[in-house]
């Protein structure tokens, strides 16, 4: 029951993002992508395999991965300007797992972990560029741009929405897994690994151009406020409210401030 829940659950979740943020474009995309689409569902089978104290635990380390995340989407973003996108995502991928295996060391507390998480989104968008870069000479022959944005659901190609819904369901079924050897804060780490953002910002890359990458990782720094919320509230209230409490008020916080960053004008965002 708990495995056939696995299969359903997140590829759903994840198609319905997808084919949100493309009828949208970039920005709503990136916003809808920070949603905890793949790791709340990680972190609940968590709860129920591993228990509510495991999981709590786990969040908090959650809440400390949103800079390996961050520091994924700004090396991505950087190099995307100036390199193809495998290039990118190596860098990104590297970046992402020197900050997990140092955030590792470091074991940050509820309220340090808080404080990362609130403050990343912040030099996301300090350092991402604001405006639609060109593509500089060398990523030129990677990226191949049809138009500048979105223009509704047929943008997205059924391989990128089928490799996203796989990606997800395979770090899900690898994470909830092993957690038992990892620890509660190792897999907390890891829950945020950016295995459907990756797909997301390699699709656009390569269709669209670096340009509209930029602008999609700078919309997903945004959705990590939502991404924040689900986790502060489930690293202070999952083992007081039980499994069922505990996500149901999380979901609901995740859903309102994603809500609040959406309908911000353009300019406080």
């Amino acid at each position: 029951m708990i495995l056939a829940a696995k299969l359903v659950l997140v590829p759903c979740l994840i198609a319905a993002i997808t084919l949100a943020g493309a009828r949208f474009g970039p920005r709503v995309a990136g916003a809808l992508t920070g949603l905890p689409v793949v790791a709340g569902p990680i972190v609940l089978f968590l709860a129920i395999e591993q228990g509510a104290a495991f999981a709590a635990r786990s969040a908090v380390a959650t809440l400390a991965g949103e800079a390996s995340l961050a520091a994924f989407c700004i090396l991505y973003g950087r190099t995307a300007l100036r390199a193809p996108w495998w290039v990118s995502v190596v860098v990104g991928w590297l970046g992402f797992m020197a900050s997990t295996f140092a955030l590792d060391r470091l074991a940050l507390s509820l309220a340090a972990a808080s404080g990362v998480a609130l403050t990343v989104p912040l030099v996301v968008l300090a350092v991402l560029p604001g405006a639609a870069p060109a593509v500089l000479p060398g990523a030129a022959a990677a990226a191949r741009p049809r138009t500048a944005v979105a223009t509704g659901v047929t943008d997205v190609s059924r391989g990128e929405i089928a490799l996203r819904m796989a990606a997800g369901v395979g770090l899900m079924l690898v994470l909830t897994g092993i957690a038992h050897a990892l620890g509660p804060r190792l897999s907390g780490l890891l829950t945020v690994f950016p295995i459907a953002t990756t797909v997301l910002a390699v699709f656009s890359h390569r269709s669209h151009g670096a340009g509209f990458a930029v602008q999609l990782l700078r919309g997903l720094a945004l959705g990590l406020y939502s991404l924040t919320a689900f986790f502060l509230t489930l690293a202070l209230v999952l083992e007081r409210l039980g499994i069922t409490g505990g996500f149901l008020v999380a979901a609901a916080l995740a859903i309102a401030v994603q809500a609040l960053v959406l309908a911000a004008p353009g300019r406080a965002r």
